[in-house]
């Protein structure tokens, strides 16, 4: 039986300049021209796709958010996961068990809703934008002349 050296049974040593040069290269180089392709066949031309390409305009170009879904089953998940790690913390502490399922379940809540918060009020932002914009813009009123009173070197109001 012959000796092999450890770097060279396992193959780290022929194909190691390969795996840390040339393929993160490559890898940028396609996510480039993948992210190229999407703007120009997607988010620059206006919405006439229908079905599922018309799905994936509406999220590329930022119509429709999916974050605030996204934050609910997080925020599920998160007081899951404490809830039972809580349980399971019973069986050695006590006191660190109830701190954690009642102030962990709170400050969970707390920033969840802050989270949710912030969407929303980016969600009645651009409702109302979209209300006002609407609107016909007001018109100006007609400076009157006799409204002067202060100006042109008068010292009394």
């Amino acid at each position: 039986m012959s000796y092999i050296p450890y770097p060279q049974m396992y193959g780290y040593g022929y194909y190691q300049p390969f795996f840390s040069l040339v393929l993160p290269v490559l890898a940028a180089v396609i996510a480039i021209a993948g992210g190229l392709a999407l703007y120009f066949l997607f988010v620059r031309r206006p919405n006439t796709f229908q079905g599922t390409a018309a799905g994936l305009h509406d999220a590329l170009t930022f119509r429709v958010f999916y974050t605030e879904r996204l934050l609910r089953v997080l925020y599920c998940i998160t007081v899951a996961a404490l809830t039972v790690y809580s349980v399971f913390l019973l069986f050695s502490n006590v006191f660190a068990a109830l701190a954690l399922l009642i102030i962990g379940n709170v400050l969970a809540r707390i920033i969840f809703e802050f989270a949710l918060l912030l969407l929303v009020l980016c969600r009645n932002t651009q409702e109302i934008n979209r209300k006002l914009g609407q609107q016909a813009a007001p018109q100006a009123p007609a400076d009157d002349p006799q409204d002067r009173t202060c100006e042109q070197g008068s010292d009394t109001p």
